[in-house]
């Protein structure tokens, strides 16, 4: 039996929802094939490294989100143990959640994007000469739509984004586009179906992702069979480019001028609302076949 250890919680913005991420894995994981413990590292990191050490662990499942844990920092212990774990290595993983470092990374391989700019002072005439009048503020290394603002009035720009600068040191600022939102899930070298993101708040935002009812995703997305291929496309070159192994989920928006990737996330929410869950059962794929893929991903590389 293949001893898991399934990672939760942790010490990001995101802990709440990777406390979701890893019950619903650990509850879906095949008891007959796996003895499961759980850990998280914000009060159990010494317990789990001593069984780490101890070698009381084959395996583990990484489902945290953030900082800590999707950003390389625990993949770096895990590579120092020798120990194989679900998602993506150090670099990947840092290169994914640096948003900023991940664009010039499309770019340079082609992949279309939209016009960005990190700041660490606010240059309004900057800002406007290079992404227009309508811009979205995102920080430059959180997840779940934690402190991003879509299309604020130009009156709050300079408040905002100082906001961003006092938290993270700089802040992220991307050209709005207007369209249709797509996510797309790669499994091991294979594309997902497109899903198509309709969130019932103004963006996909926090509550849209994780409250029921906010948001009426549909899988596989109701787009042209050109469109479909193309988003996929782009999917494997985010993930490749990028240096990504075993799974990720790349968000697009599709606009007058074509598919533009947004970012790409390393370790994806693996709760009951999740999207990769969604278009790998559209694929056929249950949640404990998928989850079985994913240690046989880690396993094997």
């Amino acid at each position: 039996m293949i001893r898991v250890a399934v990672l939760l919680g942790g010490i990001s913005n995101e802990r709440e929802i990777s406390l979701k991420s890893g019950k619903q894995v650990a509850k879906f994981l095949n008891k007959t094939s796996y003895k499961v413990s759980v850990y998280d590292p914000k009060t159990q990191f010494i317990r789990f490294v001593k069984d780490l050490k101890e070698k009381k662990i084959d395996v583990v499942f990484n489902a945290l989100h953030g900082k800590g844990g999707e950003d390389g920092s625990i993949q770096g212990v895990l590579d120092w143990m020798n120990i194989p774990y679900t998602g993506s290595g150090v670099a990947a993983s840092a290169l994914a959640m640096d948003k900023a470092r991940a664009k010039a990374i499309y770019r340079e391989n082609g992949i279309p994007t939209p016009a960005s700019l990190v700041v660490d002072a606010v240059d309004m005439k900057q800002i406007k000469a290079k992404l227009g009048s309508q811009i979205v503020i995102k920080p430059n290394a959180d997840g779940s739509s934690v402190g991003v603002f879509v299309k604020p009035t130009q009156s709050r720009w300079k408040k905002l984004i100082e906001e961003r600068i006092d938290a993270e040191g700089a802040c992220l600022i991307e050209a709005f586009r207007e369209g249709r939102e797509f996510t797309v899930g790669v499994l091991g070298s294979e594309a997902l179906p497109v899903v198509e993101i309709r969130p019932k708040n103004a963006f996909f935002d926090f509550e849209a992702k994780y409250t029921p009812g906010m948001s009426n995703d549909i899988c596989p997305a109701p787009i042209p069979p050109r469109i479909t291929r193309r988003a996929q496309e782009l999917a494997i070159k985010a993930h490749d480019a990028l240096g990504c192994r075993g799974y990720s989920r790349t968000d697009m928006i599709l606009t007058k001028r074509g598919l533009e990737v947004l970012e790409t996330n390393t370790l994806p929410g693996m709760t009951e609302l999740s999207l990769l869950p969604m278009a790998a059962k559209a694929r056929g794929i249950s949640f404990p076949e998928l989850l079985n893929r994913m240690i046989i991903l880690a396993m094997e590389s």
